[in-house]
């Protein structure tokens, strides 16, 4: 599992390879390759830009291309990015990347995370991206999943805009009491203010001090932070 072919990449150059059950668990390695054998784990030293499709050929002076190549030491899988300094900026994670003989590697997904859930989640989505990209074509997967962002999006919005309701409406007694006291002229702030006791350990007696009360301690009820 942790060897790459070495076709369509620089001979020769230092590159991590892949232990798998020391840098990611077996099951996850073997059930990947069982997803789709053309999928690798590749390792980033460096944070990197790549295009849909890369290879070792740098394109013509015209037309450049981001490519797999040596530079800093190490074999980098796209155009590294560097800090203000000029220095490689280090991501040190796994991704996949599948081969696309015989044009070049695609890039698939970073691995976020090592914990069993998250890969589990991993390979249930690249399980169903292959089974979709079979029937329907990779274009139509692509379409697929901005069709989820966007769904996810339109979610999201809605549920801010129901909890929006929902304090607006929890509030709405405090709202009431203002615009009546509006109405009597009542406008002045009333700044109310709440006792502290202020101790510390091995304290013999107990100092008390004022301070505003908090919008909750008002009776305010407020989204959480």
């Amino acid at each position: 599992m942790g060897y790459l072919p070495t076709i369509l990449r620089p001979r020769g150059v230092p590159h991590k390879e892949l232990t798998p059950g020391l840098d990611l668990p077996s099951f996850f390695c073997d059930e990947l390759k069982a997803i789709d054998p053309k999928l690798f784990i590749v390792y980033h030293p460096y944070r990197v830009m790549w295009e849909g499709v890369i290879n070792e050929y740098v394109g013509e002076l015209e037309d450049p291309r981001f490519t797999i190549h040596r530079e800093f030491g190490q074999e980098n899988w796209g155009f590294v990015l560097t800090d203000g300094d000029g220095f490689p900026i280090e991501e040190a994670a796994w991704h996949i990347w599948r081969l696309e003989d015989p044009h070049g590697w695609a890039h698939v997904v970073k691995i976020e995370s090592h914990e069993g859930e998250y890969l589990s989640f991993l390979l249930n989505r690249l399980n169903l991206q292959a089974i979709w990209t079979n029937r329907y074509g990779a274009s139509s997967w692509g379409r697929k999943l901005d069709s989820d962002a966007e769904e996810i999006r339109e979610s999201k919005k809605k549920m801010e805009a129901a909890m929006h309701d929902a304090y607006q409406e929890e509030n709405s007694w405090l709202m009431k009491r203002a615009m009546e006291n509006f109405e009597r002229g009542v406008v002045a702030p009333t700044n109310p203010t709440t006792s502290q006791i202020i101790s510390y350990p091995g304290q013999t007696n107990r100092t008390a001090t004022e301070r505003l009360i908090t919008d909750e301690e008002g009776g305010l009820v407020v989204p959480e932070r």
